[in-house]
């Protein structure tokens, strides 16, 4: 059974590392079409980065969730 500590930092080193996936495909969208002019791979690279917000947003959803839950459990705790 892993802690408070540990399930919250593997939530969060989660988040961050789904988050890189829509920056770096932003990053590239904008190369594409800013700098090559290819609106072909522009948009395949949005529609990346679109889907990678997505998984990003559900994972701090699930994030919020835990630290709202360790806070009562901690509340919980103290009375």
């Amino acid at each position: 059974m892993k802690t408070n500590g540990e399930l919250l930092t593997g939530l969060l080193a989660k988040t961050v590392k789904d988050g890189e996936v829509p920056y770096q495909s932003n990053r590239r969208a904008v190369t594409d079409f800013d700098i090559f002019g290819d609106d072909k791979e522009g948009s395949q690279e949005l529609m990346v980065m679109l889907e990678g917000l997505d998984i990003f947003i559900a994972d701090l959803e699930a994030f919020q969730d835990a630290t709202a839950r360790v806070s009562k459990q901690a509340l919980s705790a103290i009375r």
